[in-house]
């Protein structure tokens, strides 16, 4: 491609400016808001999952990762081709974006180490002692700018100015916060695989990380927040609108027991949860924490992303009782007839 990066960016934000349809989401919110409510409607929101190759218009840029971690036209290209596909199928998409840096975001703002892979997300290298997570601890809550934190505000910033000029784009696409995991799974990056044994070798020492990671975390998002002026009672993430201000992840917590849950995650996610309100991923099979995890306040939805690993009976069922919507749930498992609380993801055929 011939073009400098400025000119391919005014070429096709032109081309999704023109398809943008500020009605179509803002219906689309209203259908979200009765799922997360729990109340009967006529319509379900519904995300398609489609390549770009299949519709239409195919013509928009991809660049590989690597190239736009470094270069925030790139990034914002990636990010709003997703946008240019769910124009085109007219679904229930939340126009949502992100500063695409991986997991290893709020590691890298405590200091510890990163790895970019060849093609994909960044690879996080954790720290190699229990005497440096310690150290770690010691320094107490970092400048919100270390790491990679900068970059989260400069691409943030860079995408408010360039997408100022467009104004259905300016007023309809969301800036999400970036993927700060959940205060376990960022232990796990930070301390690696020690973290297991440490649970047992050193229980206070765990508490002490997990509480640093959440003061972080909150004092972070807040910052971030008020930033990208994101402080509504409904927010983007993914594909999605969530209710609530973050999508927590609780990737490790699959791997831990149930009273492990009970000491060492949700009460984090609790504290996360009271100051902004959200919803929590998992992978895997959380059959033993998924009754415990839905007495947490302020949840108001779950994404189960692999629900064939667990038991779906329960999983509905649980969530059901405490009004905790689905998010993202693909159409296999939705219970014939009965869609209440589910937020669809759907193959387009």
């Amino acid at each position: 491609m011939q073009q400098d990066v400025p000119e391919i960016l005014n070429k096709y934000l032109q081309k999704l400016e023109g398809l943008a349809d500020p009605e179509l989401v803002k219906h689309a919110l209203s259908v979200y808001k009765d799922a997360y409510e729990f109340k009967p409607s006529k319509e379900q929101p519904v995300v398609y999952q489609a390549d770009l190759k299949s519709l239409g218009d195919a013509d928009w840029p991809e660049f590989p990762y690597n190239e736009a971690f470094k270069d925030q036209g790139k990034m914002l290209l990636n990010e709003t081709r997703n946008l240019f596909v769910h124009a085109q199928l007219r679904d229930y998409h939340s126009y949502g974006i992100r500063c695409n840096y991986g997991t290893v975001i709020l590691p890298s703002i405590f200091g510890v180490k990163y790895d970019l892979t060849e093609t994909s997300l960044p690879w996080c290298a954790h720290l190699e002692s229990r005497e440096e997570v310690i150290a770690l601890i010691k320094k107490g809550i970092p400048d919100p700018y270390a790491g990679l934190g900068a970059a989260c505000f400069e691409t943030a910033g860079f995408y408010m100015e360039t997408l100022s000029k467009y104004p259905k784009l300016k007023n309809m696409v969301r800036i999400y916060h970036p993927d700060f995991q959940g205060p376990f799974d960022v232990a796990h990056l930070i301390w690696g695989h020690d973290l297991m044994y440490a649970i047992y070798d050193c229980p206070e020492l765990v508490h002490e990380l997990l509480a640093l990671i959440t003061e972080t975390y909150i004092s972070w998002i807040k910052k971030w927040k008020n930033f990208v002026d994101d402080n509504g009672e409904y927010s983007a993430h993914w594909d999605y609108f969530i209710k609530g201000g973050v999508f927590l992840r609780d990737d490790s917590a699959v791997m831990i027991s149930p009273d492990q849950y009970e000491e060492f995650v949700k009460p984090y996610d609790q504290k996360i949860l009271e100051v902004f309100g959200g919803c929590i991923h998992f992978c895997g099979k959380g059959d033993g924490f998924i009754k415990s995890m839905c007495e947490t306040k302020n949840l108001y939805g779950i994404n189960c992303s692999q629900p064939h690993l667990n038991d779906f009976e329960l999983v509905l069922r649980t969530t059901r009782e405490k009004h905790i919507a689905l998010v993202g749930l693909v159409e296999a498992f939705i219970p014939e007839g009965d869609t209440l609380g589910i937020i669809m993801a759907r193959v387009k055929k």
